[in-house]
């Protein structure tokens, strides 16, 4: 059986194609700013809300409610996301 090189054109390297895909890449610390601005964000958020809430200048305790729980969801996954990290971080040292 006879291999034609023409049978194999999507192995073929195309570097116009991965300049395009790493364009579109983010780096990991970007990505981990971005989150922990959006859950400063969401926290800030809250907290402005309960206290026009407990000011008298907002009657919508749902909308408060909502934002805290938001924010605390928010909190939650970020605190847990690093403690990961920082037991990956560990775990390399070890293996040193």
């Amino acid at each position: 059986m006879r291999i034609d090189p023409s049978d194999f054109t999507q192995l073929g390297t195309d570097r116009t194609a991965k300049s395009n895909s790493k364009d579109t890449q983010t780096n990991f610390s970007d990505t981990l700013k971005d989150v922990i601005l959006e859950t400063n964000a969401r926290a800030k958020e809250s907290e402005k809300m309960a206290v026009d809430l407990a000011q008298g200048k907002s009657l919508n305790i749902h909308e408060a409610m909502v934002s805290m729980q938001k924010a605390d969801i928010s909190v939650r996954l970020l605190i847990s996301a690093t403690n990961k990290l920082i037991d990956g971080y560990k775990q390399l040292l070890q293996l040193r």
